[in-house]
């Protein structure tokens, strides 16, 4: 007589020791992964700032100059143009980043509506992935303006940004500057040109996080005013429209929108006037730093603890920058001498 063999499943107590293990494998690679996600990200990023940079020295080829940060056009017959010499850097660098059918989109419409915060003209909307980092979150609750996440060093100035001479500018961009490889006396590997920034996250119109800045006309002239202000991660004065805010118009030149000095460490808060005085470190959501391009081209990540001297210092228009190492690397002839960093 044949006998039948039983066939046996899982007892639930098995099944809840796979279900366990499964989750605990889970939860080890997860982070792995997210890592990996972040270095090609940041690796991205990197390799965006390469890009400007080679963008700045082939601009310089041909100009003699690299652009300044806030530009033309002047269109003398335009009484109603609103520009204003508004137009960014990245305006005139756009043929050499492979975007010369947007320049003349852009430049061929200087009438009265092509004021660099018209949300009706599709050119200054365009989004550019070269100067966005794939790090920042999307913030689509603001205008949206085009925005980006790579700012232009004014150096370690935090006044009279549309007033300074070129004799006194002290970063390689400035207002309707024409700053030449041989203006830069410190060396350009030694010399910062581009960083990053976040855009301002959250939602409604203020934000206190990194990115926006506070509206208080003192702070944005004091360093260590600026940095008192925030507390426990929250600004304790008035904090600036987010639709105005570094990151937020990669077209608009004033240097609330597309300027970064170095004084505060990357990371620090921002307080800013929006156009003509501010504290405006650079900032990202890399881990412990951000990317900086040197004039040389190269791209190195600075820590957000590199040395920044004394924030109490006013300003200076020659000579070394009381701002430490981190000043230095803002002026391009201040003639200190750098250590590692």
């Amino acid at each position: 007589m044949k006998t039948s063999k039983s066939r046996r499943g899982f007892t639930l107590i098995e099944l809840l020791v796979v279900i366990a293990i499964i989750a605990i494998l889970i939860a080890l690679l997860l982070p792995a992964v997210q890592q990996a996600r972040e270095a090609a990200r940041r690796s991205t990023c990197k390799n965006n700032l390469k890009q400007i940079g080679l963008a700045l020295h082939n601009y310089h080829s041909t100009f003699g100059t690299f652009p300044a940060s806030r530009i033309g056009p002047y269109e003398s017959t335009c009484t109603t143009c609103g520009l204003d010499s508004r137009f960014s850097a990245y305006i005139p660098l756009l043929p050499y980043i492979d975007q010369a059918p947007l320049f003349a989109q852009i430049t061929s419409n200087l009438g009265a509506t092509s004021y660099v915060w018209n949300t009706g003209f599709p050119a200054y909307k365009t989004k550019l992935p070269i100067i966005n980092c794939p790090s920042d979150i999307n913030t689509n609750d603001i205008t949206d303006l085009g925005q980006h996440n790579y700012l232009f060093c004014i150096g370690d100035q935090y006044s009279n940004f549309q007033s300074i001479s070129p004799g006194n500018l002290r970063g390689v961009f400035g207002f309707q500057s024409s700053v030449r490889m041989r203006d830069i006396i410190d060396g350009t590997s030694n010399t910062a040109m581009v960083s990053e920034c976040i855009r301002p996250p959250g939602s409604g119109a203020l934000t206190p996080a990194n990115g926006a800045g506070t509206n208080s006309t003192s702070n944005s002239t004091n360093p260590s005013a600026c940095l008192a202000s925030f507390v426990n991660g929250a600004f304790t004065t008035g904090l600036l429209d987010r639709n105005r805010s570094l990151g937020t118009r990669w077209t608009d030149g004033r240097s609330g929108y597309i300027n970064f000095n170095t004084i505060l460490p990357p990371n620090a808060p921002v307080c800013n006037g929006q156009t003509t005085q501010g504290i405006q470190p650079p900032s990202s959501r890399h881990e412990g730093g951000v990317h900086l391009l040197m004039g040389d081209g190269a791209v190195r990540f600075i820590s957000e603890n590199i040395d920044t001297g004394n924030i109490s210092a006013s300003q200076v228009s020659s000579g070394k920058s009381p701002y430490g190492i981190w000043g230095a690397l803002g002026s391009k002839n201040g003639g200190e001498t750098l250590g590692e960093f």
